[in-house]
C-alpha cells in the first residue's frame, strides 16, 4: 500500500482531531449541477476519512479554485460512483 495524503481537521461526527485520510475531490459544479447558485464556476470539494470513528468528512475549496491536494495525491472522484 502506498503513501496516502493526510490533512489535519476535526470530525464533525465524533468530533476527533487527527490526521484524516485523503480519499478524492469532486467538481460538484462540473454539469452545472448547482449552477443557479454558482453560475458556470467550478466548485470542488475533497472528501476525507476519519481515523477515529471511520466517518467521511469534506472540505470546502474556495469557489473557483482547484483543490490544494498534492498532484501525486490528487484524485478526482465523479458523482455518478465512479
Amino acid at each position: 500500500m502506498g503513501l496516502k495524503y493526510k490533512r489535519i481537521l476535526k470530525c464533525s461526527s465524533c468530533g476527533n482531531v487527527g490526521e484524516f485520510v485523503y480519499l478524492g475531490s469532486r467538481n460538484v459544479n462540473e454539469k452545472g449541477e448547482v449552477s443557479e447558485i454558482v453560475g458556470e464556476t467550478s466548485m470542488w470539494i475533497s472528501y476525507f476519512r476519519c481515523p477515529n470513528c471511520g466517518s467521511i468528512d469534506v472540505e470546502f475549496h474556495p469557489l473557483g479554485e482547484e483543490p490544494d491536494i498534492p498532484k501525486e495525491f490528487f484524485k478526482e472522484v465523479k458523482g455518478d460512483g465512479k
